[in-house]
């Protein structure tokens, strides 16, 4: 038996009333055929409504049956919101990436606003990660609605199903870009998570949430993932990597607050390098100006002569320089910036050491605040701003602020694709490429 329930126009009136009656008694596997057999002859008419969404509509709840064949009992198969893009037995059999969200991770953890976990043991989404890797998958924790736009397309590039977690709310808010991925080519699975939502507590914590600030804690449903997960197979792996050792970098660690404490985890290099190429599209050539293809040549005078004309310039250096990673072409481009900076002078230094929220306990002179980058540029007045080092995710997101709330001009000086939405950037931005602005300088 099915009852159909919606916001929807249809001719006859009594067309889902008789879709009921019609599917009723017919076994699960043939729903769908039953569906289309049903209006195959009959004339009727909806509203922007198709065959294929009331078989969409039907059938993704009923594909959380498959459930049963894993062991779980009828009153739980809700903790499953549904398999998108195929058999929930099937995706989850293909799974490749598992999706977190950063709000089930404990508000104390510093890997909260990471995409990363330490799997100390402290949460369920510990756990996860252990069983992730134990099944061979790719564990990820979404911290932003930007991280999991790019994430969902770097699954369907490489064909890539993945299972996710996410509370119903935000499953209904933001349906069409699972939809989307799925046409792209990335099936998943939906698991819900327990607590008091963002979406519950109203439109300013929903606000809170976009920009990482939401402080709820919630968990996720674990009996429900490691029945789900009995399907796969344990994977046969090596000793996992050991984790980088960091330290701040020695041409930077004299603008570093003198409140700010060490955290157990920031954003490596490595971060970049698998998520941004998810941007490479973006890519326009060596540099742009108000979205214009220039070349190196061009946007470096360019660059100079604002560096010339501004009143109070700023560089905003990130956790990819701010930080000693022991690796020489970052240690160079570091350095290469510590010389411009001191050799224009008059430049400002703000840090940016990691994505988490400074929730109004830092000093937006030397620092700039993750989720409000606005705040620290508008405390200055500074009108010129420079982003070097900031992982290229965010850097999207703090080019947005900016350009939104204050009268800056905003400079991208990327490692990778560059950032068209800036009114200045350039892509591959190496050391040599920052000497040569360092060579144009005449003060």
């Amino acid at each position: 038996q099915v009852i159909i329930n919606g916001d929807f126009f249809v001719e006859p009136k009594r067309l889902i009333y008789d879709l009921e009656a019609y599917l009723k008694h017919t076994p699960l596997q043939d729903v769908e055929r039953r569906i289309r057999e049903f209006f195959k002859d009959r004339q009727w008419e909806g509203l922007n409504l198709t065959v294929d969404d009331i078989v969409s509509a039907v059938m993704f709840p009923l594909t959380k049956m498959e459930g049963l064949d894993l062991g779980m009992e009828k009153k739980t198969l809700n903790n499953i919101i549904g398999s998108i893009g195929g058999g929930l037995i099937e995706n989850l059999k293909k799974a490749k990436v598992m999706l977190l969200p950063y709000c089930a991770k404990p508000r104390w953890c510093d890997y909260r606003h990471l995409d990363d976990c330490g799997e100390c043991g402290g949460c369920t989404v510990g756990d996860a990660y252990r069983l992730a890797y134990q099944k061979g998958m790719i564990p990820i924790t979404i911290t932003s609605f930007e991280l999991l736009r790019d994430t969902l397309k770097w699954c369907a590039e490489n064909g890539y199903t993945y299972i996710g977690h996410c509370c119903y709310e935000f499953y209904e808010k933001r349906y069409e870009i699972f939809q989307k991925a799925s046409k792209e080519g990335a099936k998943g699975v939906l698991f819900d998570i327990v607590g008091t939502t963002c979406y519950s507590l109203g439109v300013e914590e929903e606000e809170r949430a976009y920009h990482g600030e939401f402080t709820v804690e919630l968990d996720l449903i674990k009996d429900a993932l490691v029945k789900s997960l009995s399907v796969k197979e344990d994977e046969k792996v090596s000793e996992r990597v050991q984790r980088r050792h960091f330290d701040f970098s020695p041409f930077f660690k004299d603008f570093v607050p003198s409140y700010y404490k060490k955290p157990k985890a920031v954003p490596t290099p490595e971060e970049d390098r698998t998520r941004t190429a998810l941007q490479k599209e973006v890519f326009l050539g060596d540099a742009t100006i108000d979205g214009k293809t220039v070349s190196y040549e061009t946007a470096f005078e360019v660059l100079a002569e604002w560096l010339r004309s501004a009143k109070k310039p700023t560089v905003v250096v990130g956790p990819l320089l701010l930080w000693d990673w022991q690796e020489e072409e970052l240690s160079q481009k570091a350095k290469a910036l510590r010389e411009l900076i001191d050799r224009v002078g008059k430049i400002q230094v703000k840090v940016l050491p990691d994505y988490r929220p400074k929730l109004k306990k830092y000093d937006p002179s030397v620092e700039m605040d993750p989720p409000n980058p606005h705040e620290s540029i508008l405390h200055d007045q500074n009108d010129l701003t420079i982003l070097v080092g900031v992982h290229c995710y965010r850097t999207d997101f703090v080019i947005r602020l900016l350009r939104k709330h204050t009268p800056t001009k905003v400079v991208a000086l990327c490692g990778l694709y560059g950032h068209p939405e800036a009114h200045l950037s350039t892509s591959f931005t190496d050391a040599e490429k920052l000497l040569k602005i360092l060579n144009l300088w005449k003060g």
